[in-house]
């Protein structure tokens, strides 16, 4: 079976990876398309994978995206038509739906961010299978266009597939001059997303000078983002691609403005702390009632929970990994899809409940909790 795979955005290479490997190891042709943006290519080049250059990000204005969308569309049509794959899957990619739609190619869509209200409805609605987190109300996607018989929640988040054959290797922290478990790790706010509205400077500047005097590796977006955080004499910021999954993985503590990295130290074990600005994903939502995250844009608070995660380090990472034990990897689920759909020509979808709730881990005595019963 030949299946095409859309990489849209530098995370979602990660995301995809083990599924292509899994693939490629069970005789499956792997056909991978991508886009210039974010260093993807590199990222793909550093996996060592094939792929057809088709399109670019159409960057922050509406009319640059439309544009660069329904270029790439056509494009993307064209190769399409010719390769003839037979099952189509892609997270958050606007073009692949409705190219696959269109030449009657089934479809298995991976979405985590409810919040992008304009994607999705360019998404849902042509997408055979839709995979989502279990956090996520189910009528935020159907109002987007999802067909409710094409269904199915995910006990878990993306970054779990990330981990996919990871190793920590300390090579990274030589690179960058850290130690283990004696830096913090920062990623800006996802300023070029439609779904971001925020001010360009970011919340990450009023936390730094009241955090602890310990080094911080900071990754911005643009370079705009760069020039704000080179005034910090702690900040050190990666001239080059690094290794991330490592550096998160020795981390002693990540805070974020975003959300991949931030889900990715999680799925690592490293206690979290998100700053994003603006209106919080599902997810975020659930990880903090599970206890695995906080949040906060308040720097007086971050600054005081860092310290808290920092002390509480060890038995911390503990729980988060105890946590994370029992949720689902959507790779998993997607390569049991792809092997249904293989055998019997269909998809299995679950009946679509809430049961976001479900589950929770209340009984864990939490950061605040044991702060409050020591004031």
């Amino acid at each position: 079976m030949k299946v095409w795979i859309d990489i849209t955005n530098a995370p979602h290479a990660h995301f995809f990876k083990g599924i292509i490997r899994e693939l490629e190891k069970s005789g499956h042709e792997v056909l991978i398309t991508t886009r210039e943006f974010d260093g993807l290519t590199g990222i793909l080049d550093m996996l060592g994978f094939d792929y057809y250059v088709v399109g670019k990000h159409g960057g922050a204005t509406l009319e640059g995206k439309l544009l660069a969308s329904t270029e790439r569309m056509y494009k993307l049509s064209k190769l399409i038509i010719e390769e003839k794959p037979d099952l189509a899957l892609y997270k958050h990619s606007a073009e692949a739906p409705r190219v696959a739609f269109g030449l009657k190619i089934p479809s298995i869509g991976f979405v985590d961010n409810e919040t992008a209200v304009a994607q999705n409805k360019l998404i849902l609605p042509y997408t055979s299978l839709l995979l989502y987190p279990i956090a996520i109300d189910a009528y935020e996607l159907l109002k987007c266009g999802a067909d409710p018989n094409g269904m199915r929640p995910v006990k878990g988040f993306s970054e779990l597939a990330h981990l996919y054959g990871f190793v920590p290797d300390r090579k990274v922290l030589k690179e960058l001059g850290v130690k283990k478990n004696g830096y913090i790790v920062m990623r800006t706010e996802p300023i070029k997303a439609n779904y971001f509205n925020g001010s360009e400077k970011s919340v990450l500047e009023d936390i730094i000078p009241v955090l602890p005097d310990v080094p911080i590796v900071l990754f911005p977006r643009i370079e705009g983002q760069k020039r704000r955080f080179e005034r910090f004499s702690n900040v050190i910021i990666p001239e080059k691609s690094v290794d991330s999954l490592s550096l998160l993985y020795y981390a002693r503590l990540m805070i974020g403005a975003g959300g991949t990295m931030n889900r990715e130290a999680i799925a690592l074990g490293t206690p979290t702390i998100s700053t994003y600005p603006g209106r919080l994903l599902a997810v975020t939502k659930w990880l903090v009632e599970k206890g695995v995250k906080f949040h906060s844009t308040d720097p007086v608070k971050v600054a005081m929970m860092a310290e808290r995660m920092m002390e509480l380090n060890g038995s911390y990472r503990t729980y988060i990994r105890t946590v994370i034990s029992g949720f689902e990897n959507p790779m998993d689920v997607i390569l049991k899809e792809i092997e249904t759909y293989e055998e019997f020509g269909t998809f299995r979808t679950m009946k679509v409940e809430e049961s976001a709730n479900s589950g929770d881990a209340r009984s864990y005595v939490g950061l605040n909790e044991r702060r409050n019963k020591e004031k």
